[in-house]
């Protein structure tokens, strides 16, 4: 999955190929809380049928996309097929455009609906999003991997501590290391939507 916005971003995992008349029920489902707002993004409406309890939460415009699941490569798929259960088929990827808190727990709110929905799993686009131990800076982790896998390890942790079931995929990243990221439940995310750190990965 490779978005770029401004905003967080995540994907739901389905194990069955959409049709044409399933990916219009979708829409038709999504339209009792939001509003289209162009060719795959979406405007909220009605924030208390996604369960926020904010009166008027200030969110901006949503991708949401239904396509075709594609594995990076071999690896990735048997991982994801021995550790999930599942080989995903459809995945919905959804981005924020706006980098706001509300835009962080709309997101999550509409991942874990789409979960529970059409029984999918979540894939967070990286590890569980934590703030980085004191001595490791989050750009030198990000650019050049300094740091990183006790970034990693304190994210390990707290997921551990959410309830539901989560999953560690591992993938090859830019500079030629392992790094992982969690795939989870919707009972998982419901979880983390609850903790004072809550937030997505941007």
């Amino acid at each position: 999955m490779l978005v770029i916005v401004a905003g967080p971003s995540a994907a739901v995992l389905l194990p069955s190929e959409w049709t044409a008349d399933d990916v219009r029920e979708f829409r038709v489902w999504l339209s009792e809380s939001l509003s289209p707002d162009g060719d795959s993004w979406w405007v909220l409406r009605e924030p208390r049928k996604l369960d926020m309890a904010e009166p008027s939460p200030k969110t901006g415009p949503m991708l949401i996309e239904p396509n075709a699941y594609e594995p990076d490569d071999a690896d990735e798929e048997a991982c994801l097929t021995r550790a999930a259960g599942l080989l995903p088929i459809t995945q919905i990827v959804l981005a924020a455009a706006v980098n706001g808190k509300d835009d962080h727990r709309l997101l999550a709110q509409l991942a874990v609906a789409i979960a529970r929905r059409y029984g999918g799993l979540i894939d967070l686009d990286g590890t569980l999003p934590v703030p980085p131990p004191p001595d490791v800076s989050a750009l030198s982790a990000l650019k050049s991997g300094t740091g990183r896998r006790r970034w990693e390890e304190r994210s390990r942790a707290t997921i551990a501590t959410l309830h539901g079931r989560w999953h560690e995929i591992p993938y090859r990243t830019a500079w030629d290391e392992v790094a992982v990221r969690h795939i989870v439940d919707a009972d998982l995310l419901a979880s983390w939507l609850q903790h004072p750190l809550f937030q997505m990965v941007k």
